[in-house]
């Protein structure tokens, strides 16, 4: 689908809205300075005498903005506007709408709404024939086509209430002018600016979401603030691609059901005619046989969670595949859709905006096989996470949950921690039991019980566990946590408390049944680097990898981070071999698709490989390395550590303040420097080799007091200081570079160091430094540190072999050439702090 137009006009349409919402306020005194001057129960507004209509709903509106805020209710009602005009627009081109009279459009697909010309017919409830014949006769089209919509939103919300409810009171706020042809009517903007083919499959109405928010995403992003409860939806949710989607469902729902049931037909889909009804296509056939899989007899049995399920994507797709294993079963279609939707899918989501999408998307898929569906009073089943607050002065002093305050606090922070709160059997039982002790004695408020009615319902839908869980989680790292998120995260998933995906991951651990499957698409870093070593391990030990794809760097236009997706099977199968696919050499989101599929149908292609995942033991820190091969296994089991050839492998200075502490060197004093109250420094750099990089000073004066005293510096070991090292710069374009440095360069956070011991032959030391330079350390790095950054944990995993006879005096040697004249090309700069003349004169 090409989203350009899409973007576009939900960017610009939630600009509209709300300068439309603000004018709405405006005319009838609703705004701040509206409300000051006039009164909820005013009888007319600027000399304009209201209806008793709107005198009604002013006066409802009145009171609900003092209750919300101004800006909140102005973005509440400019988002449900938007999602409100984008269904109807959607039903009336796939021809769902009840009364089947297009109410945005003519035939010809104009913006000449036909429910205009057909006025006097349409039998829309609450529609008033007498006013719509008024109307007509004065030629009141703008005040008929208001009449019409808000009577439309009313139908749809007797079968969809969570995305239309009943438009009562905020008919006020319904923009003006929505017959308008001109840029500042949505409408008009809505049914010319995205081309009606566009709207062939609900997944529009995620893209519209995830754009509608766009501004607000990038608003945080460059704020820098901690985010609060209102920011984590629109800065962590994204569009998970369609081909993903269907991977990670085609490796775990349809994983399952073939495991149960090796006659189905269900692959077969993956050749369908048309590319949106194919299914399966991403499936990669299990390495072998295996009897550990949940028994499912009948397509009911099937449990499926989204537990951040933004705009339902995921659910949507597998809705897709329910249906053909429904259909396959013999079931009547359009019995279907019912069972789908009651049966078998759930969704968990923190943002009432999203959750609004998945439910109209899920609607409309089954609205899709069961032409009968909005009569059946059904809805999807996604469990909003808001906020509740349960006073503890409300409750009795005999009440369960006044021993229940971490479940209060939670319960009070559910918009932020969303899925991720674990209710236990107790808090549940805590709950129960102050509602039925406050009922008995009629003690307390009626909204005090419903809010604990609430968090029961809450608290017991997080305690279900599924057959299958799916999800793209929320990426946010711990720097931009308030302080609430920070504290609560580090207590519950203390293994994992860098960022809000990873806590997902161990979090699905629970969510899904033992030996259910399971798919994610999130960050790949988790794969190496060393603060996810212990969810490796708890993924390699405790659970099965089925499958893993991960992406070249700029693989997902979406995400400002490189990503992997894969599946796993929820307990450990010994000796299990995952098919993995590696796209890191396809360049860009378009190869990834198709470069993916292309190896799953072709295992030999040179990409996809088979990997027991208990193998990755081999290597220290357990990186999920599985396009090393054999030999390199063998040399991490047998090689000798590379940290024992060094008297240490350290981090160097972090003085907290570079612009107050370095300089370049010839912007000192050569007389500071030789007096030592300037020091050699060197902080990482540019690729280079055996030599350089020596561009800096740092203050050294008085034995560097000032920095030692600096708050926030950090000098690291500092009793290295004047010994040999080799360095190199921690942040990589893509390949590591070793130099050599004698003891009078001080070396910096970015540019790490190996310390060389003082007893150690030249001959020894040189030759590590010729492995670290060579192809064989640079493809072990790619391995175990494939990111950006070389760490010392990644270096120090490096291993050695010493070879016998000659091999290594020679190759001592070269290093040592290599050495001296890399020191003559450096110091053949003017930027070199051993720079005597330019060669060429």
């Amino acid at each position: 689908m090409d989203t350009k137009a899409i973007e576009k006009f939900s960017i610009e349409a939630r600009e509209q809205l709300l300068k439309d919402m603000e004018q709405q306020l405006y005319v009838y005194a609703l705004d701040d300075a509206g409300r000051a001057e006039y009164a909820a129960d005013a009888d007319a507004i600027r000399g304009v005498v209201l209806s008793p209509a709107e005198h009604a709903q002013r006066t409802e509106l009145y009171r609900r903005i003092e209750r919300e805020g101004t800006l909140p209710f102005i973005t509440t009602m400019a988002y449900t506007w938007f999602n409100r005009f984008a269904a109807i627009r959607y039903m009336e081109l796939a021809g769902y709408l009840p009364s089947h009279v297009r109410m945005l459009t003519a035939a010809d697909g104009s913006f000449n709404p036909e429910c205009l010309r057909v006025a006097t017919t349409l039998d829309l409830p609450g529609l008033d024939q007498v006013e719509v014949a008024q109307l007509i006769q004065t030629g009141d089209d703008e005040a008929l086509y208001r009449a019409i919509l808000i009577a439309q939103c009313n139908e749809l919300a007797a079968f969809l209430p969570s995305v239309f409810g009943t438009v009562t009171s905020d008919a006020l706020t319904l923009p003006q002018n929505l017959l308008n042809k001109t840029e500042f009517n949505v409408l008009y903007r809505l049914v010319t600016n995205i081309p009606e083919d566009a709207w062939v499959d609900v997944e529009i109405l995620g893209w519209m979401y995830q754009f509608y928010n766009s501004a607000v995403k990038a608003e945080f992003f460059k704020s820098k603030r901690k985010a609060g409860a209102e920011d984590i939806a629109p800065a962590t949710q994204l569009f998970t691609p369609d081909w993903i989607v269907r991977y990670m469902v085609d490796n775990s729902l349809g994983r399952l059901w073939m495991l149960n049931h090796p006659e189905s037909t269900l692959r077969e889909h993956a050749h369908a005619e048309n590319p949106s009804d194919r299914l399966m296509e991403y499936y990669i056939e299990p390495d072998e046989e295996h009897e550990d899989f949940i028994r499912i007899n009948s397509p009911e049995d099937i449990t499926f969670c989204d537990p951040a399920c933004g705009s339902g994507h995921i659910l949507v797709y597998a809705f897709k595949m329910l249906m053909a294993i429904y259909q396959e079963c013999g079931y009547r279609e359009r019995e279907i859709s019912a069972l789908i939707l009651t049966k078998n899918l759930s969704g968990f989501e923190i943002d009432q905006r999203a959750a609004q999408i998945a439910q109209l998307a899920l609607a409309m898929c089954a609205r899709a096989y069961d032409r009968r569906f909005f009569t059946r009073n059904i809805t999807a089943n996604i469990c909003v996470l808001n906020s509740i607050d349960v006073d503890m002065d409300e409750l009795s002093l005999t009440s369960p949950l006044r021993n229940k305050e971490q479940l209060l606090q939670d319960l009070a922070h559910l918009s932020e921690i969303g899925s991720l709160m674990q209710p236990t059997p107790e808090d549940i039982a805590a709950l129960e039991g102050d509602l039925v002790e406050s009922n008995a004695g009629d003690l307390f408020s009626s909204n005090a019980n419903e809010h604990v009615a609430q968090a029961i319902a809450a608290c017991k839908a997080l305690t279900r566990r599924f057959d299958v869980v799916v999800a793209n989680p929320p990426y946010m790292g711990s720097s931009s946590f308030n302080p609430f998120m920070s504290k609560w995260v580090k207590k519950h998933y203390p293994d994992v408390k860098s960022d809000l995906f990873a806590s997902f991951i161990v979090r699905i651990m629970d969510i899904a049944k033992d030996h259910g499957e399971v798919g994610i698409m999130c960050p790949f870093v988790w794969m190496f680097i060393g603060s996810y070593e212990k969810l490796r391990n708890k993924l390699i030990d405790e659970k099965t990898i089925t499958s893993l794809i991960q992406l070249e760097y700029s693989g997902f236009a979406g995400a400002t981070v490189p990503i992997c997706t894969f599946t796993y099977h929820n307990s450990h199968i010994d000796g299990y071999k995952g098919g993995y696919v590696r796209l890191s050499d396809f360049v860009g989101a378009a190869t990834q698709a198709p470069k993916a599929l292309e190896a799953i149908q072709n295992p030999d292609c040179g990409w996809f490989y088979r990997a027991d995942a208990g193998r990755f033991h081999d290597i220290p820190g357990s990186p999920i390395a599985y396009w090393a091969g054999s030999g390199l296994f063998h040399a991490f089991k047998m090689g000798l550590s590379m940290r024992d050839q060094f008297l240490a492998i350290v981090k160097g200075i972090f003085t907290g303040d570079n612009a107050r502490f370095l300089r370049l060197w010839y912007e000192v004093s050569s007389k500071e420097i030789k007096r030592s109250s300037w020091a050699l420094y060197t902080k990482g750099g540019a690729f280079r080799r055996w030599y350089g990089n020596i561009e800096h000073v740092v203050n050294w004066r008085n034995d560097a007091q000032d920095l030692r005293s600096f708050p926030g510096s950090g000098l690291g070991p500092s009793k290295y200081y004047g010994s040999y090292t080799f360095t190199w710069s921690k942040i990589t374009s893509s390949i590591s570079s070793f130099r050599f440095n004698d003891g009078s360069v001080y070396f910096d956070d970015a540019s790490p160091a190996l310390v060389i011991r003082t007893e150690d032959k030249p001959e020894s030391r040189y030759y590590i430094l010729g492995l670290l330079n060579s192809s064989v350390a640079r493809h072990i790095l790619s391995i175990i540190a494939p990111t950006l950054n070389c760490q010392v944990g990644d270096v120090s995993a490096i291993p050695v072999f010493y070879p016998e006879g000659a091999l290594t005096s020679s190759t001592a040697q070269i290093v040592s050439s290599n050495i001296a004249l890399s020191h003559v090309d450096w110091d053949s700069q003017e930027t070199s702090w051993g720079f005597k003349r330019n060669p060429l004169v």
